[in-house]
């Protein structure tokens, strides 16, 4: 199965909540993508997404990549704007969902991921990451403020998110 550009599912996830008319910041980026690839990795038997997998911080899962291009914003948690009407983030929507180029129960799984977890809170979001199995297995012997760059593993968010469906 092949793999897609996180800078790209990003921009993806962004374009799509701003078409649900859901408002979006660096911290809810972070938590739509990983819960992406959690219920890709569930759904398509191990296989992720996308080559990157999220650390363990302090605020849940984050892809340091995305991390890097928000870290402006990131911590101020701004909300991302795009400056497109209505037609043009249709267009764009469409058009960088194609560039995905993946299949067609590929892309129904991403949407449905978002069209329920775009509608939640940044801070509601954060409290699940915090009550699930492949976070907490990645923060083991940490305390709750030691920053971590472990990794989430692919075998846990399978075995919770297979258990959870």
């Amino acid at each position: 199965m092949k793999k897609v550009d996180l800078q790209t599912m990003s921009k993806y996830v962004i374009l799509f909540c701003h078409n649900l008319g859901v408002t979006i910041s660096p911290l809810k980026l972070q938590k739509l993508l990983y819960y992406i690839q959690a219920w890709h990795i569930a759904k398509f038997e191990k296989e992720p997404l996308f080559k990157n997998l999220p650390e363990a911080w302090v605020n849940g899962p984050v892809y340091r990549e995305i991390y890097n291009k928000h870290k402006g914003t990131f911590f101020r948690n701004e909300k991302i704007l795009t400056d497109l009407d209505e037609c043009s983030l249709s267009n764009q929507l469409k058009s960088t969902q194609e560039s995905l180029n993946l299949d067609e129960n590929q892309i129904k799984l991403i949407n449905s991921v978002l069209t329920i977890y775009a509608k939640l809170s940044d801070e509601r979001l954060v409290l699940m990451t915090h009550n699930e199995t492949p976070w907490n297995e990645a923060r083991e012997g940490l305390s709750p403020i030691e920053r971590s760059e472990n990794k989430l593993s692919i075998d846990s968010m399978y075995q919770y998110f297979n258990r959870t469906k």
